[in-house]
């Protein structure tokens, strides 16, 4: 039997992962119910795609509870929130 090769993420995919984590907790913080949640978090436990993991954010930032959410301005976080949200914009992603 041949070894595998490890397939480490990306630092994009890694980024957006700890992006899904601090959204999930604030929204935890903010009330929204943990089966809202439950899926964002599994999806954190698998190997989601960049895409999933928008997606993920995307839908979470959505709830009411959610309104008004913003992380720092000019954050890390924040900036790469920007960043994405052009570049899905310009691909229709999460439309």
């Amino acid at each position: 039997m041949g070894k595998r090769k490890t397939v480490w993420p990306t630092e994009r995919e890694v980024r957006l992962r700890f992006i899904l984590l601090a959204i999930i907790e604030t929204a935890c913080h903010r009330g929204v119910p943990i089966e809202r949640l439950l899926l964002s978090y599994i999806l954190l436990r698998n190997k989601p795609s960049p895409e999933q993991l928008w997606e993920a954010i995307s839908d979470t930032l959505l709830l009411d509870e959610m309104r008004g959410f913003r992380f720092e301005p000019g954050s890390e976080a924040d900036q790469l929130m920007r960043k994405l949200g052009d570049d899905a914009a310009m691909k229709g992603i999460g439309a």
